[in-house]
C-alpha cells in the first residue's frame, strides 16, 4: 500500500512538472509582447535614427531659406551661405569657427532646444494625437542664454516684451517632427507663428550628398563672383 502511495505521488508531480513550464511560458511571452508594445523613447533618438532633414522658415517671405542636416556625419548646408562637408567649411562669415562650431550653431538654431532635448517621448507624442502643447520655459537651455548670441529660441525667450507662452509641435505617424509653432507677439500681434517647417526628402546618404554638392557648388560660384568685383 505505501509502495502505490509513492508510485502516485510521484506520477502527480511529474503532471504538474509540464503545467509549471506552460505557464512560466505564458508569462515570458506576455511580458515580450507587452514590452514590444511599449517601445517608449526620447522623439530626439527617432529623429537622429531618421539622420536627414530639411528645414524650411515658416515665414512664407522667407521660403528662399532651406537647411539641411545629416545628424549622423554631421555636415549640413545653408542654402547660398555656408555649407559642411567631411572637415571642410564653405562659405560662413565667422573665420574663426571651425566645422564643429557651425554645425553645432546649425543645430542649435534650427533644430532648437524644443526638438534637441530628451523630454518629448514616443508615448507623450501618442497621447497628445501627435501635436504637444508646452511652456517654452519646458525646453529653454539655460547654457545657450547665456551664450553672447543665444540661438533664436532663447532669445525670444528672453525678450519680455515678447510673451512667447506657448510653443507647439506636430508630428507625422512616425513621430517626426513637422512643424514648431510658437505663440508670442511678432508683426502681426500676439498669436501663433509657424517658426520652422521640417521634412525628409532624402532616402539615404547619396540623396543628400546630391544635394550638398549642389550647394557647395552654388557657394563656390558666389564666392568667385564676388572676388570679381
Amino acid at each position: 500500500m505505501m509502495k502505490e502511495m509513492k508510485q502516485l505521488t510521484k506520477r502527480k508531480r511529474w503532471l504538474e512538472f509540464p503545467k509549471t513550464i506552460v505557464v512560466v511560458l505564458i508569462v515570458m511571452l506576455i511580458a515580450v509582447f507587452l514590452s514590444s508594445c511599449s517601445n517608449n523613447q526620447p522623439a530626439l533618438n527617432v529623429l537622429k535614427k531618421k539622420q536627414f532633414v530639411m528645414i524650411k522658415m515658416g515665414d512664407s517671405t522667407e521660403d528662399h531659406f532651406e537647411v539641411g542636416l545629416d545628424l549622423e556625419k554631421k555636415e549640413y548646408y545653408y542654402n547660398d551661405e555656408t555649407a559642411v562637408k567631411d572637415d571642410t567649411v564653405y562659405g560662413g562669415y565667422k573665420t574663426d569657427w571651425d566645422r564643429n562650431q557651425y554645425y553645432k550653431s546649425a543645430v542649435n538654431n534650427e533644430l532648437s532646444s524644443v526638438l534637441l532635448c530628451k523630454k518629448i517621448t514616443t508615448d507623450e507624442i501618442k497621447k497628445s494625437s501627435y501635436q504637444i502643447t508646452s511652456s517654452p520655459k519646458r525646453f529653454v537651455d539655460d547654457k545657450l542664454m547665456k551664450e553672447e548670441y543665444p540661438p533664436e529660441f532663447e532669445t525670444i525667450y528672453l525678450k519680455k516684451n515678447r510673451q512667447f507662452s506657448k510653443v507647439r509641435i506636430s508630428y507625422n505617424k512616425e513621430f517626426l517632427p513637422t512643424k514648431i509653432e510658437w505663440y508670442y507677439k511678432d508683426k502681426e500681434g500676439l498669436k501663433w507663428y509657424t517658426w520652422r517647417t521640417y521634412s525628409y526628402p532624402f532616402k539615404n546618404k547619396s540623396d543628400f550628398d546630391k544635394k550638398l554638392d549642389e550647394e557647395i557648388k552654388t557657394i563656390k560660384a558666389i564666392q568667385e563672383e564676388n572676388e570679381g568685383d
